[in-house]
């Protein structure tokens, strides 16, 4: 073949060679095999250079679809609002964005490797993550407003036997008491379940006062399955176990702050010595990072209560509260079964008692039995309208006094900080739902979540 039918580059590289001496020869043939191996690596780089991809996750339904998304370094992705109802979000945590309003867009190009977590600022239950690399995905992960956490401090206790792979259930622990002189978060032990995903609080009794001790400690949090939360827990668990005496007990609770922020507890509900209201900075120093404070009183206040800490809404969020029930020396609500609910909406998400649904407690009842349940508007933030299905209820107390006139209803508005007990019968079995009718808050595209429970009501 002659040099006219070769492209020109090696029409002349050939011409050279030919003229070449010997020893030249050879080093120009290594000068090129150089060549074409550094060429050749470049080809086999370059599709790595161009695989960076563009993605996109949606926010609508007050949520971010896909929630957990795993990229290369080097991805890009865009935010979209999606919402046709108004509804403005804004991305915070390991991203910022401006606020964005339906239509509006936010990209960022993930850079390194590594797991990045976000949420809506303006509704924080709306959590997700972004793997980058090689990390496979995690649960989503409430953002944290805490430096460095300590290692944890997990519920104690194996899961129940039959319950669902990948539900947390409440800790699974043989009910027992406090060791005397122990510090709550050397020793922090639960009481009886008591069927609704709640646990009592276990107590000692020195002289003639009951003795509490409570752990405030940082948790990872399985909400729903596969989801898990940066929690704040009392004692392990979200929320805390339920302080029940008798009206007249003399009461002792010991707390410790194993948190890394300050904090207090606060009585809600209660009348109580002012200094024992557990307000910072009004009624109490702050209980420090590594602290212990104790308080006592007398349990005067009956019915339906909760405590919870008096530190910003975030904290209350993320898990500190738990309910306070004082049983009257008279006069207490009969039923055949009694449950607490405890609602939440911070950023551990919409909850009953820590959980979401599907991962939430079903009530069990039969026809005609008298079922008890109790409301608690932990929030920090909103009001939530409880349905019930297949039966109408009466409300016959509220904030822990007994109503003069109950009043029968199917739908109940319960907000923050308000209690409400309430006493039905259901009269056909079968799964009956009790949920928040605001429909964002316990439906989404596929079903129902969130702030969902089943009454499983059997003949």
């Amino acid at each position: 073949m002659s040099d006219t039918t070769a492209p020109e580059p090696f029409a002349a590289l050939r011409r050279a060679l030919s003229n070449a001496s010997p020893p030249l020869r050879r080093l120009m043939l290594i000068g090129v095999i150089a060549l074409s191996i550094l060429v050749s690596g470049t080809t086999l780089f370059a599709p790595k250079a161009a695989q960076a991809a563009n993605h996109t996750i949606a926010i609508k339904n007050f949520a971010f679809t896909p929630d957990v998304l795993t990229l290369a370094p080097g991805d890009t992705v865009t935010f979209v609002n999606q919402e046709t109802d108004g509804t403005v979000h804004a991305i915070r945590g390991d991203f910022t964005s401006p606020d964005l309003p339906p239509g509006a867009t936010f990209t960022v190009t993930i850079v390194a490797a590594g797991s990045y977590n976000y949420y809506c600022s303006f509704h924080p239950y709306m959590t997700g993550i972004i793997n980058a690399g090689t990390a496979s995905p995690s649960p989503s992960r409430s953002p944290s407003a805490s430096p460095s956490p300590s290692p944890s401090r997990s519920p104690s206790g194996s899961p129940s036997p039959g319950v669902s792979p990948g539900v947390s259930p409440s800790p699974s622990v043989t009910p027992t008491t406090p060791t005397p002189g122990s510090a709550p978060c050397d020793d922090p032990v639960l009481g009886a379940d008591q069927g609704d995903g709640t646990r009592l609080a276990a107590y000692e009794v020195v002289g003639s006062v009951k003795v509490f001790k409570l752990c405030m400690s940082q948790t990872d949090w399985e909400v729903s399955p596969g989801v898990v939360k940066l929690a704040y827990t009392f004692n392990g668990m979200v929320p805390g176990p339920t302080i029940k005496v008798n009206e007249g007990d003399k009461v002792r609770v010991i707390v410790q702050n194993d948190l890394l922020e300050h904090t207090a507890v606060h009585w809600h509900g209660m009348v109580l010595p002012n200094a024992q209201d557990g307000v910072p900075d009004i009624t109490q120093p702050h209980i420090l990072p590594g602290e212990t404070y104790t308080y006592e009183w007398t349990a005067k206040s009956t019915g339906t209560h909760w405590y919870h800490s008096h530190m910003g809404g975030g904290q209350v969020g993320r898990g500190l509260y738990g309910a306070l029930l004082v049983t009257p020396t008279l006069g207490d609500i009969a039923a055949d079964k009694h449950y607490t609910i405890q609602i939440g909406d911070g950023s551990n998400g919409f909850t009953f008692n820590g959980k979401s649904y599907p991962a939430t407690a079903p009530l069990a009842a039969a026809v005609n039995q008298k079922v008890h349940i109790r409301l608690i508007g932990a929030g920090p933030e909103m009001i939530h309208p409880i349905h019930l299905h297949g039966a109408a209820f009466q409300v016959v107390a509220q904030d822990g006094n007994k109503l003069a006139s109950p009043y029968t209803v199917d739908t109940l508005n319960v907000g923050v900080g308000q209690t409400y007990d309430i006493v039905f019968q259901p009269k056909e079995p079968g799964k009956w739902l009790l949920h928040c009718h605001i429909f964002s808050h316990s439906e989404g595209p596929n079903g129902m979540i969130g702030l969902v429970t089943i009454v499983n009501v059997t003949a």
